[in-house]
């Protein structure tokens, strides 16, 4: 008898690296099909965010905390300004301080929402403690870079 998909044994079940891959593929669909009603990709969802947590932060250390290249940080800032989500003024030389505009402020306050209600989908499972745990053990993960 052939073995079906079903019954394949895989091996990288049991790899870390495999089951974070594959979490994260899952979280970031979900995640992005969920923004799409707010007409928002999970990158500039993330910046409206990182803007409400941080008024006038500049574009460079968005950049820095979320990992977004400089170049790519340019058009991604203009396009949340030419949809009047954000506001962009002087700082100190070249630096510009980013805050969000009403209508900013409103579509971050659904985002935030949204981003919760995702994230109490996929860990209904585990207990408040588990939560943070599991939290603080992938920033340590992360942070070993």
């Amino acid at each position: 008898m052939a073995e079906t998909d079903l019954d394949l044994e895989n091996p990288l079940e049991q790899r870390l690296g495999y089951q974070l891959r594959r979490a994260s593929n899952a979280m970031m669909t979900d995640l992005a099909t969920r923004l799409q009603a707010l007409h928002l990709r999970i990158v500039e969802a993330s910046v409206l965010v990182l803007i409400k947590a941080n008024p006038a932060i500049t574009q460079t250390e968005i950049g820095r905390s979320l990992g977004i290249q400089r170049a790519n940080m340019v058009p991604l800032i203009a396009g949340l300004m030419e949809r009047g989500l954000v506001n962009r003024q002087a700082a100190d030389g070249r630096s510009h301080a980013l805050s969000l505009t009403a209508t900013g402020r409103s579509l971050t306050t659904k985002v935030e929402g949204v981003m919760q209600g995702h994230e109490d989908s996929f860990l209904a499972g585990l207990s408040q403690a588990d939560r943070a745990r599991l939290v603080r053990l992938l920033g340590a993960i992360r942070d070993r870079e």
